[in-house]
């Protein structure tokens, strides 16, 4: 399974069914399930507020359905649009969502949050998860958040 480390509070965002729209400055091929994988760092929060979260762990199983750019959506352009409605994606539901800020905005959808986070190292860019105890993430125990 395909994996994305997201700083947070936006793991847990995303975990908890909040954010379904990740930021990133590049677009991806990639659709289908994606590890959410909780990263160490501080960009958004120092050391103390960190601590108040899960992090160095995939928390969340997401299916990845669209990756479009914000800019081109807001001018209508045809194929993105389309990309968005084929995943059941209302264009201005997804313009008005309080995370929709891209460039590249990744549409997520059948967001599960596991019952046990899965520590694990992070990783930039798109990567390969397998959760070394289960074989298989997508088999691992986890709850619908939507």
């Amino acid at each position: 399974m395909k994996a994305l480390t997201i700083s947070q509070p936006y793991a847990s965002l995303i975990a908890d069914g909040e954010k379904w729209v990740e930021n990133r400055t590049w677009p991806t091929p990639y659709r289908g399930l994606l590890a959410i994988h909780a990263g160490k760092g501080t960009q958004y929060l120092d050391r103390k507020e960190l601590a108040a979260y899960l992090n160095g762990c995939v928390i969340a199983v997401a299916r990845l359905v669209a990756c479009v750019h914000k800019h081109a959506v807001e001018v209508r352009d045809p194929l993105p649009c389309s990309q968005l409605l084929r995943a059941g994606i209302d264009i201005q539901a997804f313009l008005d969502h309080p995370h929709t800020e891209g460039p590249w905005c990744w549409v997520l959808r059948d967001v599960r949050k596991l019952d046990e986070p899965v520590p694990c190292s992070g990783k930039q860019g798109l990567w390969d998860w397998i959760d070394a105890e289960n074989g298989d993430a997508t088999r691992l125990p986890h709850k619908r958040t939507d």
